[in-house]
């Protein structure tokens, strides 16, 4: 099947690509050189599906050129529509944010550097919810390594279009792990047992990852907080990077305290606290103002000639 989407602008197509690369979060995805087309195998509604999307348009006027093939059985256009604007965020109008904070002595040169950088979620909560907690407390590069081990013990391959592709494993996959099978990954102790424990307790059918989509995020807090493994930072990545709330406050971050250290050119490092009553009028967009203010310590590139 084939179909276009008109995402809401501004919509930077490119940058998002490239963010990507920058994050090392490239491991079951294709991109071409110039971060116009993105390919990856996607469940939808538990079918495995080949998905492309191809940018033909600009930033004020974006267009996207989907495809997609399900691997096996069948999927309704609507709900692959629904996934892919689910994925690239593109029914999120950020054009109030900028609106609103155009003359923020502080903030302005951030939104504008980023301008239409919106968040590309993780294709399915229990891929975003390890990867995170494999990030947890290690550089972005040795995340990165561990997660493709992950993907190459316990994912598939599979060939469509003359390519093949990786696929993220599956919980029911990951809970036939042991703990040790991660050990010799270099995985440490306790995250081989959350990785796997919340693995087995989705394939036990003791955790619906899928009916969090249906709750607030006070409520998401509440359903996972008492897994072992799962922190109050934890939940707030997964609301933000597999889920796209849009108005979510890491304020422990301490990317993000940097990130505001450095541009309030403040002496030292604001405290949790700090954060929260810096912060108060970032609502209802404190997820794109948190998003950029990370971005803005990795100095990532900027592409050009795409406007």
């Amino acid at each position: 099947m084939e179909f276009v989407i008109e995402p809401k602008p501004p919509f930077d197509f490119q940058k998002m690509m490239q963010r990507l690369t920058v994050t090392g979060k490239t491991h079951v995805l294709k991109l071409n050189e110039q971060f116009t087309e993105y390919e990856k195998i996607i469940r939808i509604e538990e079918i495995p599906c080949y998905v492309k999307v191809v940018s033909s348009g600009t930033v004020t006027n974006p267009i996207l050129n989907c495809k997609a093939i399900p691997l096996i059985g069948r999927v309704s256009e609507e709900a692959v529509k629904k996934k892919i604007q689910q994925l690239f965020s593109t029914e999120v109008d950020l054009s109030p944010l900028y609106n609103h904070f155009e003359e923020h002595e502080k903030l302005v040169g951030v939104l504008q550097r980023f301008e239409g950088l919106k968040l590309l979620t993780d294709t399915d909560l229990f891929e975003s919810i390890v990867k995170i907690i494999i990030g947890q407390q290690v550089n972005l590069t040795f995340a990165g390594t561990l997660t493709e081990r992950l993907i190459e013990l316990a994912g598939d391959k599979v060939e469509v279009e003359g390519s093949t592709f990786q696929v993220f494993p599956t919980p029911n996959s990951v809970a036939k792990l042991e703990y040790e099978d991660l050990r010799e990954l270099q995985f440490s102790q306790r995250k081989a047992e959350y990785i796997i424990d919340l693995a087995k307790l989705i394939a036990g059918g003791n955790l619906d990852l899928e009916s969090l989509w249906s709750i607030s995020d006070e409520e998401v807090l509440q359903a996972l907080l008492p897994i072992r493994g799962i922190g109050k930072w934890t939940i707030e990545c997964l609301l933000i990077f597999g889920m796209g709330r849009t108005d979510v406050l890491p304020a422990a971050d301490i990317g993000l305290r940097n990130a505001i250290r450095q541009v309030w050119k403040l002496d030292e490092q604001p405290s949790e606290e700090e954060v929260r009553m810096l912060a108060q009028d970032w609502t209802p967009w404190r997820t794109y103002i948190t998003y950029y203010l990370w971005e803005s310590l990795n100095q990532t590139p900027v592409v050009v000639d795409h406007t």
